[in-house]
């Protein structure tokens, strides 16, 4: 939820009526329905729409917690104000420099996005300080190499062989299918330059030079929505547990083929937490944001309702359904998002510092006292003067520049030059003062208007306050919340003690696998058995085995069905394993049912519960110390997003 309510906006001035006054914060009816049509208007799912009630308390929620960082000082923290800073400085870097863009560029970049590109390349790396004597050896040796791709030889052994882009040793260059904006641009716009079947011109990105060769270029697949079932890989899996866990995915398959409901064997079988718990249901993906052997394996499916065979990812075994697909949309309603990347990737778009500069300096009326820069430049060419200036000195302290409410004296320019250690040069000194002076004047510029971007820019305004907000929820939340319920174990011992118990078991089976080796050992164990004359696992070792001979195996096992395809298989009437003889392996045990789970076994679902009602006892408090009254006749108004 934290990202969520991050875009709630506290602006700096209330207008109209209010919706929600939390402490001495009233909050407007204006900005509060702003934030509930943009935070519900681009929902995946139409369950997760809320009312403007249901919006309104998690808005009161998240204003409380905010409001109460502030009051603690969190805003006042040095990495907090630094995070804050750099954040800003890159939010402002589209604001502070003209950017043109045309029609045609949107069009191409709108082709490249429903039209993909499957490519090699290899790199020679080569950085953009490098000198030139190394830049020259890197050109001279990719272009020997491409020259020996084009009398013949293999791209992707070459780029195996002399690639020096790291993943190049497993994937011999291939890069698979991409489109706009996911690569760097003089890398993505050669790409589609170059035909399909070639091999392209040296380019130069930042990382250095690269050749590349295009295999195939095809409509974008588009987006799907799909559920899975996963039976997840442990750390460090061994191949027999793998294997075993193969064996458990395809009676889970062979279920869903003969008819069984998808989203409930989903919910009973996935080790996916986060998506069983909706039937396996997953948020809509491209083949470029997902592990590449599922995409691969979700996108071969040719109807809503086909379901995949088992396939394996890095991290487990999958069943997969298809749910719905859908191509790329129509030009105009991606438009407005196709200029918005353009604009905030410069390597992209046409920026002209000069273009701003001149504009900025129309806007805010800027002037220049000639006389008092000429008094200066006249000042400086006397390098005694220049040697034991002072800010006493009266040339520092003549009026130089204003535009809009600035005014600059000669002594500014004077610490500028000296932060840049300037040192003028016999003859040269008016020449570099003027040069130095225009880019005084530009900096100037941009630092003010950076100060006036929330003025004249509401979506800068908005943005940067959200971030500011979030960040603030997210350090008070982990002291107050997460790090309580994480670190204070007795605390949650405690909680796990005095609540109600919720977290219980499957059906299991408790007993062992025991595995002779032959019949007439198995006989005499199952006759043991029956009569209780052994008990305890250690019996039948001692009575069975000798350190030169061992002819029992046995096993503990606790399991739920699908997790040990034996015991499927003896008490489930599951498939009969692989490789598996029935004659001489058995198991022995009881079926459980109802079994409470244990605060160790379900650590992270009471937790979380825990979590829950650490939030719900501070957000009780906040009340208190921030009386919160709502407006009912103001809510009443807002319509409900649909």
């Amino acid at each position: 939820m934290i990202l969520v309510l991050a875009s709630l906006t506290v602006s700096a001035q209330k207008k109209g009526e209010t919706i929600v006054t939390i402490g001495n914060e009233k909050i407007s009816r204006e900005e509060f329905e702003a934030n509930y049509k943009k935070n519900n208007s681009n929902v995946l799912d139409k369950k997760d729409l809320k009312t403007p009630a249901e919006y309104l308390d998690l808005y009161i929620k998240f204003k409380l917690k905010v409001l109460e960082a502030e009051r603690l000082g969190y805003d006042t923290v040095r990495s907090y104000r630094e995070e804050l800073e750099g954040y800003r400085r890159e939010l402002a870097k589209p604001y502070l420099t003209d950017v043109s863009y045309n029609e045609e560029m949107v069009k191409t970049a709108y082709y490249r996005t429903v039209n993909e590109r499957k490519a090699s390349h290899l790199l020679i790396r080569v950085t953009p300080e490098a000198a030139p004597a190394d830049t020259l050896a890197a050109w001279n040796k990719i272009n020997d190499i491409r020259n020996q791709i084009l009398a013949g030889a293999d791209f992707n052994e070459m780029a195996s062989k002399y690639s020096e882009d790291p993943s190049a040793a497993q994937n011999k260059g291939l890069l698979g299918y991409f489109s706009a904006f996911q690569m760097v641009y003089p890398f993505e716009d050669m790409t589609y330059r170059t035909p399909v079947g070639q091999v392209s011109p040296i380019i130069r990105t930042r990382f250095g030079y690269h050749i590349i060769k295009v295999h195939d270029e095809r409509p974008a697949a588009g987006e799907i929505k799909v559920a899975h079932i996963m039976k997840m890989f442990p750390q460090q899996a061994s191949e027999e547990t793998i294997a075993k866990l193969k064996l458990a995915a395809d009676s889970i398959y062979q279920k869903a083929l003969s008819g069984a409901d998808f989203a409930e064997l989903a919910k009973k079988y996935s080790d996916d937490k986060q998506s069983s718990t909706d039937g396996g249901v997953m948020n809509w993906f491209t083949p470029n944001n997902m592990v590449p052997s599922f995409a691969e394996a979700a996108f071969a499916l040719k109807n809503d309702g086909d379901i995949s065979p088992v396939i394996r990812t890095p991290y487990g075994w999958h069943i997969i359904k298809r749910l719905e697909r859908r191509t790329t949309q129509p030009f105009e309603k991606v438009k407005a998002d196709l200029e918005a990347k353009i604009k905030q990737n410069p390597q992209i778009s046409k920026h002209s510092d000069e273009v701003f500069d001149r504009k900025l300096r129309t806007e805010y009326n800027l002037k220049i006292n000639d006389p008092n820069f000429n008094k200066y430049l006249e000042w400086a060419a006397d390098t005694a003067n220049w040697k034991k200036q002072t800010a006493e000195d009266p040339v520092q302290k003549l009026q130089l520049v204003t535009f809009a409410d600035q005014k600059l004296a000669t002594g500014a320019f004077t610490n500028y030059l000296q932060k840049l250690n300037f040192r003028p040069q016999v003859n040269q000194t008016e020449a570099q003062l003027k040069n130095q002076f225009d880019k005084f004047i530009n900096q100037e510029l941009l630092r003010y208007e950076n100060t006036q971007l929330e003025r004249k820019h509401p979506d800068f305004a908005r943005i940067y306050q959200e971030y500011h907000d979030g960040i603030l929820l997210f350090n008070i939340s982990k002291d107050k919340i997460w790090d309580v319920a994480t670190t204070d174990t007795v605390r949650l011992q405690n909680y796990f003690d005095h609540c109600t118990k919720k977290y219980y078991w499957n059906e299991r089976f408790k007993g062992w696998i025991i595995k002779a080796n032959d019949l007439y050992t198995r006989a005499n164990i199952e006759s043991l058995l029956n009569e209780s004359k052994a008990t305890q696992k250690e019996e039948f070792t001692d009575l069975f085995n000798t350190p030169t001979d061992i002819k029992i195996q046995i096993t503990d096992v606790i399991c739920e069905k699908g997790e040990n395809p034996i015991v499927d298989y003896f008490i489930w009437n599951g498939p009969k394993p692989s490789d598996f003889d029935e004659t001489t392996t058995f198991v022995h045990g009881k079926i459980v049912k109802n079994e409470v789970k244990g605060l160790k076994d379900a650590w992270g679902l009471y937790s979380t519960d825990f979590q829950e009602q650490i939030e719900k006892e501070w957000i009780e408090s906040l009340q208190k110390k921030y009386p919160v009254v709502i407006n009912r006749k103001v809510l009443e108004k807002i319509q409900a997003v649909e």
